[in-house]
């Protein structure tokens, strides 16, 4: 299950009727390029033999269909390729469902109609997880000097999910990973571990795919008094020595075998994924978190959408400035996860693209990075307020030139077409509803003369061509012609223009 040559995300649909897949299939691509759907799927039989012969990374499939259905078909992805993501996409809304949906390791369920949003916050997620997937860093695994394997009854594990700073995903980012790889290079990670556990306690410290993330697991007896929220807050005590980043440890209450070490890992990372806020220490407990709040994720997302939509059409770039800092700083006040964040700034971006402005794919592939890179940067919560806000300040200035080379287009069009009847910028101005000032820096700026100068080359160029055409033409009908009530003024014009006047020209041609 790799990506396609071009490095898309490859994918199926499974939908028994037809039109409603296509639709879906459709709608994906649209959304995000990056996902190539590759085939359709009728049932979760047809689905089998497809998913054999493209080896997608992702599944889409409804629930209720014939032969066999998505519960069935997600349960046999699970136990025959259990690193595939598998997303649900039904009309069924029942509890059991989900729930089944769960056991089977859905990856996420979504309900029908597809709203855009959430379909977006799915394939952001998607690209996430198999960021982690296809990652190709080897990992290195460091133990204690008394480390072994344990399956012996009594022994059990704790587990800590550690993050120093931000989360980040691309381990080719050579930016993200330079940085980090310079901080945690100061942790004497042995030295650490051997305070946090004592004499006789083992551990292992495995890497996670990006260099500041890590996998603690210490090994301790099940009838043992330690408690793994101790044994959390030392750690972080000794790695707040050490760094001045925000450090993040996720944990569960529950010592675990070995053979349930992985499932635990897993889903201890998916909660520093959901729960991370920016610039703030935590412990994450497992059984204490409640599931991720949607609420101030889908405020500030019917904000976006109808403020900055409409700044993107009329280019007002400080009242968009204005509006994204108002939401940023509403969503660090409520202390907005980093997924969060991540989410929103994407949401930007797509307003972008669907904003109908012509913006180029490397533009937004390049702020994309900038952002990704300044929100796993950030240290506080103020730098990662001026280091998105600049990212913001660079989209909002580049609609506006895409906004201006739009209005100059129009602008030279219509006064090409109407300079025999415009007597000044006023005109031009009240016709597009333009700032005189502003239209008028605009208008030298893109032909390199100002209106009036323009106009009467238009105007003389035009006589010059009829003087040389219409030879028995008086010199009247072509003043007027050419724009012009008075006869002797058209005459100073030309021979100021020119260096002759009319009749002057006529004889010379």
């Amino acid at each position: 299950m790799k990506p396609d040559a071009k490095g898309n995300i490859k994918a199926i649909v499974v939908e028994d009727e037809l039109k409603i897949g296509t639709y879906i299939k459709h709608k994906i691509e649209y959304l995000d390029p990056s996902v190539t759907v590759a085939a359709l799927a009728e049932n979760g039989k047809q689905a089998l033999n497809l998913i054999e012969e493209h080896q997608p990374q992702v599944v889409f499939t409804d629930i209720s269909m014939p032969v066999m259905d998505g519960l069935e078909l997600s349960r046999i992805i699970k136990n025959t390729y259990p690193g595939m993501i598998v997303v649900i996409i039904s009309g069924y809304s029942d509890f059991s469902y989900a729930q089944k949906a769960i056991k089977y390791g859905i990856f996420n369920y979504i309900l029908k109609p597809l709203e855009d949003e959430k379909l977006l916050d799915v394939l952001f997620d998607i690209k996430k997880s198999l960021a982690y997937t296809n990652a190709k860093q080897e990992r290195q695994v460091l133990y204690s000097d008394a480390y072994m394997f344990q399956y012996t009854q009594g022994v059990q594990y704790a587990i800590f999910s550690v993050c120093i700073g931000n989360l980040f995903y691309d381990i080719e980012d050579p930016v993200l990973t330079e940085y980090y790889r310079e901080i945690l290079q100061e942790i004497p990670w042995r030295k650490l571990l051997e305070e946090v556990c004592g004499d006789g306690q083992n551990w292992y410290l495995a890497d996670e795919q990006v260099v500041n993330q890590k996998i603690v697991g210490i090994q301790v007896r099940a009838d043992g008094e330690e408690e793994t929220g101790n044994l959390a807050k030392r750690l972080m005590s000794l790695l707040e020595l050490r760094t001045s980043l925000a450090i993040h440890i996720c944990l569960s209450e529950q010592f675990v075998p070995y053979e349930d070490v992985w499932n635990l890992t897993k889903r201890l990372r998916h909660l520093m994924q959901q729960k991370l806020v920016i610039g703030e220490s935590q412990i994450l407990i497992a059984e204490k978190e409640k599931d991720d709040d949607q609420g101030i994720l889908d405020i500030v997302k019917m904000k976006l959408s109808s403020y900055i939509k409409n700044y993107f059409l009329h280019t007002d770039l400080k009242n968009f400035t204005d509006e994204i800092q108002i939401v940023l700083r509403y969503m660090i006040q409520n202390r907005a996860t980093q997924e969060n964040i991540e989410k929103v700034s994407l949401y930007v971006l797509k307003l972008l693209e669907l904003s109908s402005q012509d913006c180029e794919a490397a533009f937004q592939e390049d702020i994309q990075i900038r952002q990704q890179q300044c929100i796993g940067m950030a240290a506080t919560e103020e730098e990662l307020m001026d280091n998105l806000m600049g990212c913001f300040q660079k989209i909002g200035r580049y609609v506006e030139e895409l906004y201006e080379k739009k209005i100059e287009t129009r602008v030279l069009e219509y006064v090409d077409s109407n300079f025999l009847t415009l007597e000044g910028l006023e005109q031009v101005a009240d016709v597009f509803g333009y700032n005189y000032t502003y239209l008028s820096r605009l208008f030298k700026k893109m032909s390199g003369v100002s209106l009036n100068k323009y106009i009467t080359e238009k105007k003389i160029t035009l006589s010059k061509q009829m003087l040389h055409e219409h030879p028995d033409m008086v010199l009247e009908e072509v003043c007027e012609l050419c724009g012009y009530n008075d006869c002797r003024y058209f005459s100073r014009v030309f021979k100021a223009q020119t260096g002759c006047t009319p009749s002057e020209y006529r004889v010379m041609k």
